[in-house]
């Protein structure tokens, strides 16, 4: 089993396998920037400088600080002569630099910044996802972005010569710089027949008829309904997609949905809608921005720790017990199982590589913390909460209500110790189980602000048995908390994904629709976030379903030992650059 390093360490390593003329050689797109220093491109798809580094600390400091987001960042490459840094710790002017020599045909102009599809085939073919964490800093945003081909959608793979724009409103501030010498652009050429260029978005045309308030969005080429229900709402269990699509293809006067092809019109009821597709000046489309300038708050004053010192992690392994979760028994994949071993190899790496203080909720008594190399598990069903005295899962209700009250104990106690609210992260692991094979990679679930309550308090008495829940029986939270907690937790999303993405191992992030989601709908009109996440009182808290386990290279990765291991690793990576 490999150890974990951290990451600047594997970049240089990878780096010199790379200059030794390794297998990933003939992937690489290199151009100079500076004397000894390079923009890279790995597979189209990952971003990296090199460089050549001075010796001697002055040296060192005044090299590194030119190119790196974080001033303090350049302790960390003492005593190397090569490095691969990640775009993720670039400045963003830096990173601007990068873009501009390795896609020479780029430019920016008033309407933001265009894009000129340059490699695909042996280079690797290039990501929308990618081109909008670069430019924007969210790969979220990649719905907004427009092109030149109708048929193009955020997962759909690109061919050399076609055009992307990104809205200047999305792209970072050191983006949006005019290029010099540059002309307005043509417009975007429209497909015969379409509809008008969409009211907000780039995405949806938002209208009425005599049923109501409706978004539209035309099928693009391989897509069905079933995935765009899935893109555009929050619904989650498959029969509540199912009925969606019924309630859509209705509306839509679709005879036959398993017939829809490319610019079929579909009408989305606005109040399926997911809060970032809502039309702009909604309420929810206004709550959602509110949530979005307040995540640039917090993110401009982000709390620092050098190797994790005075962090506090609380991982909850979803599931347990008799609550087994999704299940494939078949080939030996138990969600139950599959949550706790990654959950303690994350343990594992954070107590034995940083100085994180680590606590789990659930404990499996006969496994204890030791993670597993199995390919196939068996379902035992002796796992316990670790609430005092330990509750023996029997009910799943009463088992998340255990984690929360929980998780809030574990809170006050390091609020009383001294540790500050925002480095205590509490991250609840699970696999998801969606019914339509072709969704898969990984998904964030934050706690949505507008569906969470003042207060509440699990009706029962059995509550009163457990010393974590006896003494704070009722959740509270106020109005300016909940934004609070959910822009924290979307910073930490995004940093996970970001971290999945740059892996190593390549680990999917989930593409039908955002992959960070803040609520989940079900038929009838009711949306809740998950306890666990809606009366922890952690500010920044996660639901993380790792993959799909109705689908099938999510069931070969799930049950692949190495891939749990690079899961795991790519989340204590994500805590570490969280914290720089």
């Amino acid at each position: 089993m490999k150890a974990y390093l951290p990451r600047h360490i594997a970049g240089m390593l990878a780096l010199g396998a790379l200059l030794a003329g390794g297998a990933w050689a003939d992937t690489i797109v290199r151009k100079e920037l500076d004397a000894g220093v390079s923009a890279a491109l790995r597979s189209a798809r990952i971003l990296y400088l090199e460089a050549s580094l001075p010796r001697g600390d002055a040296q060192l400091e005044a090299f590194l600080r030119r190119y790196l987001s974080s001033t303090e960042d350049w302790k960390q490459y003492r005593n190397r002569q090569m490095v691969a840094i990640p775009s993720g710790r670039v400045s963003d002017a830096a990173r601007r630099r990068m873009l501009e020599a390795l896609f020479p045909s780029d430019y920016v102009d008033g309407d933001g910044w265009w894009h000129t599809v340059t490699y695909d085939g042996a280079s690797g073919t290039e990501s929308l996802a990618a081109l909008s964490e670069w430019l924007t800093g969210d790969a979220a945003l990649v719905a907004r972005m427009r092109t030149t081909h109708a048929e193009i959608t955020p997962d759909s793979p690109l061919a050399r010569g076609q055009r992307v724009l990104v809205p200047r409103e999305l792209l970072l501030p050191a983006m949006r710089t005019p290029s010099p010498g540059h002309e307005p652009p043509e417009p975007l050429p429209e497909a015969a027949g379409s509809v008008p260029p969409p009211a907000a978005d780039g995405v949806l045309q938002y209208g009425e008829d005599r049923q109501g308030p409706y978004a539209e969005y035309r099928l693009q080429k391989g897509e069905t309904l079933y995935r765009t229900v899935a893109r555009f709402t929050d619904y989650y269990e498959n029969a509540d997609i199912l009925e969606a699509c019924g309630t859509i293809q209705k509306r839509s006067g679709i005879r036959d949905a398993r017939k829809a092809c490319a610019g079929q019109r579909v009408r989305i009821p606005l109040e399926m809608l997911s809060d970032p597709y809502q039309p702009v000046g909604s309420a929810q489309r206004g709550n959602y921005e509110a949530v979005r300038a307040e995540l640039e708050r917090v993110r401009s004053e982000k709390v620092t720790s050098s190797g994790l010192e005075g962090v506090v992690v609380i991982l909850d392994p979803g599931h347990g017990g008799r609550d087994q979760g999704a299940a494939v028994a078949k080939l030996g994949l138990y969600e139950d199982e599959l949550n706790y071993d990654i959950a303690c190899r994350i343990k594992r790496m954070l107590e034995s590589q940083t100085r994180a203080k680590v606590h789990m909720t659930v404990l499996d008594p006969s496994q204890k913390h030791r993670e597993s190399d199995a390919r196939r598990f068996t379902h035992d069903d002796d796992e316990v909460v670790l609430v005092t005295p330990n509750y023996r899962i029997d009910d799943a209700k009463v088992s998340a209500n255990l984690r929360w009250y929980l998780a809030n104990d574990l809170y006050r106690r390091a609020r009383e110790a001294g540790v500050p609210e925002r480095k205590v992260i509490f991250a609840s692991v699970h696999c998801d189980a969606i019914y339509n094979d072709s969704v898969r990679g990984t998904m964030v679930y934050v706690p949505g602000a507008d569906y969470r309550r003042d207060s509440e308090t699990p009706a029962g008495s059995l509550y009163h048995r457990y010393k974590e829940s006896s003494g704070a029986r009722t959740a509270t939270c106020t109005g300016s908390q909940r934004r609070k907690d959910e822009a924290l937790s979307r910073d930490f999303a995004e940093t996970f994904l970001r971290a999945l993405r740059d892996s190593r191992t390549p680990i999917k992030v989930h593409s039908a629709g955002s992959p960070v989601r803040n609520v989940i709908r079900q038929r009838g009109g009711r949306a809740y976030v998950p306890a666990v996440l809606r009366n922890c009182c952690v500010p920044t808290k996660v639901l993380i379903e790792a993959a799909n386990m109705l689908n099938a290279p999510d069931q070969a990765a799930l049950a692949d030992p190495a891939w749990r291991e690079a899961f795991a690793a790519a989340f204590v990576d994500a805590l570490i650059r969280h914290y720089k």
